[in-house]
């Protein structure tokens, strides 16, 4: 899970004494590596609002020495359960901590148990959780192994589908190569018997909710996709609809403790306005909530206030920067992408990855002004991935956000038949045109975005190349040629067309080609991607005098 990350932690006295009591607690099988150890503990105390009265913390000490720290959870009765995904084989100890003192059963209880090695098919089983990579750009497993991050905004499916329905989705999204499912915790619902929680009179959990929301998890990440799991989504909602600040962080925290060994992502959503209130609380609640223990990524989506991201840069519990790019639902608000704040992110220290979290929904039948047909969902699923430095991009059906049971002629289509539309399966392709490449090493330039005066939004080129030019791709919407700017040596370069509506590779062969110039021709009518590779030792581009990537149109050329 995303950054693991190990906090400072000062042990105390009654701390550094576990490593010679003997354990309290029963045995505790073997688990695999990267998998995930449940302890289960009975409370001494019958509280009335567990919630409210007592907080159970644990220290787990790896056979390094290493300390991590997670949260507790109760989850009915005098039951508490503590969750934890041990990277490291041996044997580990773990140390409980209540802020009931006086409470002996999930106080001061002690025990070992041996991690083993990994065992499993799934990704996350190989391969380990998601965190960030050393180079802040981009995702990647705790083996190392990179994870571009390719979303589904399922927001409503988690809590509205039936266990059969959710492995449905799940299944069909992990074939058309989908490797994170987005969901969230409080989406409007009209039986109050499907909310997780409730908060008329306080914060209320609906446990029977949580325990299928369990096992929804685990169908997930066994079908190889990350749960990115909004707790709260506070974009467009009324501050007299959010809850209290206190109340946010104790459901945040039980949350974090009952998923956080799962392979999840956490999306803080919300949108800010002039008097910074909101950016100041969603402040005080990660601080409150995710400093305190080790825990998966944290995106950070805004909404449409992007400016918020400055307010947020070094908070040590922001992982990465998820965009919404809802309002970019026709090809005229393309500048935003090619032009707007983003294109200053890309260049801001201390880096962080950027992923499209919430993008506008393809719907199959006429769309309206924030919804998007399927040509222009593959394009943007593109533009978005190539424009900003890459770490993910996400896709959104319409139906099956909303979890549409049956279809209305000219309005909705049901959620079942709405996974197969045709943006859906522009994910492959783009997915096998990233795989084996170091994708987080390329950039996009404005300069690479030359192109005849007057083009339309919907005709732009965009292009991002590695920085030396061992890498480059150029994505055209539409049958046209394109021209380069670049002295490569076609000896030294591969270049293959790659149709990102069937992820067809076909050769590409330059057209009367100059010692400056390149140009290529798609092979038939519809968006294509020219991909060109290095194959020697020479650059494309020599490092001492390296030429904006010029991209011109000549159109029946």
């Amino acid at each position: 899970m995303a950054k693991r990350k190990l906090l400072p932690l000062l042990l105390t006295a009654a701390c550094v004494t576990l490593f010679i009591l003997p354990a309290r607690a029963e045995k505790v099988s073997p688990v695999p590596k990267w998998q995930r150890l449940e302890l289960t503990f009975k409370s001494g105390v019958s509280y009335t609002n567990p919630l409210h009265e007592a907080e159970m913390r644990v220290l787990f000490v790896s056979p390094l020495g290493e300390t991590n720290r997670v949260y507790g959870f109760w989850d009915g009765g005098k039951t508490w359960r503590v969750r934890f995904q041990p990277g490291f084989p041996g044997r580990w100890t773990y140390y409980t901590m209540c802020s009931d003192t006086a409470n002996r059963g999930l106080h001061e209880q002690t025990g070992t148990f041996l991690c083993t090695a990994t065992k499993g098919e799934a990704s996350f089983d190989l391969h380990g959780p998601v965190q960030v990579a050393r180079s802040q750009k981009h995702l990647e497993h705790a083996d190392r192994t990179p994870f571009l991050w390719l979303g589904d905004a399922a927001w409503s499916a988690a809590l509205k589908s039936s266990p059969a329905d959710w492995d449905e989705l799940v299944q069909t999204r992990a074939k058309q190569k989908f490797n994170a499912v987005q969901w969230r915790l409080n989406p409007q619902l009209n039986d109050p018997k499907q909310s997780a929680f409730t908060s008329r009179d306080g914060l209320s959990l609906n446990l029977e909710v949580l325990r299928q929301l369990d096992k929804k998890i685990a169908a997930a990440n066994r079908a190889g996709l990350l749960c990115a799991i909004a707790p709260l989504w506070e974009i467009s909602d009324r501050p007299e609809e959010q809850l209290p600040e206190e109340q946010a962080v104790r459901l945040l925290r039980h949350v974090v403790a009952r998923w956080g060994a799962d392979d999840v992502a956490w999306i803080i959503a919300f949108e800010s306005d002039s008097t910074g209130a909101p950016a100041t609380r969603w402040q005080n609640i990660g601080r409150a909530v995710f400093n305190q223990v080790t825990h998966a990524p944290v995106v950070l989506l805004p909404g449409e206030s992007v400016w918020v991201f400055d307010a947020f840069r070094r908070e040590r519990w922001v992982d990465v920067l998820g965009i919404q790019t809802t309002t970019v639902a026709n090809e005229s608000s393309l500048p935003w992408l090619l032009n707007g704040p983003l294109t200053l992110e890309r260049q801001k220290i201390p880096a962080h990855p950027l992923v499209t979290i919430a993008p506008p929904a393809e719907v199959a039948t006429k769309p309206n002004s924030h919804q998007v047909t399927a040509e222009l969902a593959r394009r943007l699923l593109w533009w978005s991935v190539l424009l900003n430095t890459p770490a993910g991009v996400s896709y959104q059906a319409q139906d099956v956000a909303d979890w549409t049971t049956s279809s209305t002629p000219g309005k909705s289509t049901s959620w079942r038949e709405a996974l197969s539309l045709p943006g859906a399966n522009a994910i492959s392709p783009l997915a096998g045109s990233f795989s084996g490449k170091d994708f987080w090493r390329l950039e996009a330039s404005s300069q690479a975005l030359v192109a005849p005066a007057g083009l339309a939004a919907e005709q732009q080129i965009v292009a991002a190349s590695t920085e030396g030019r061992e890498f480059t791709l150029v994505y055209t919407p539409e049958e046209r040629t394109v021209n380069l700017a670049l002295p490569i040596a076609t000896t030294s370069v591969k270049a293959n067309w790659h149709n990102p509506r069937t992820g067809e590779n076909l050769p590409a062969k330059a057209i009367n080609p100059t010692a400056t110039t390149q140009r290529f021709t798609t092979p038939s009518a519809g968006d294509w991607l020219l991909v060109l590779q290095k194959t020697s030792g020479r650059a494309l581009v020599a490092e001492a005098k390296k030429p904006a990537l010029k991209i011109d149109k000549r159109q029946g050329d």
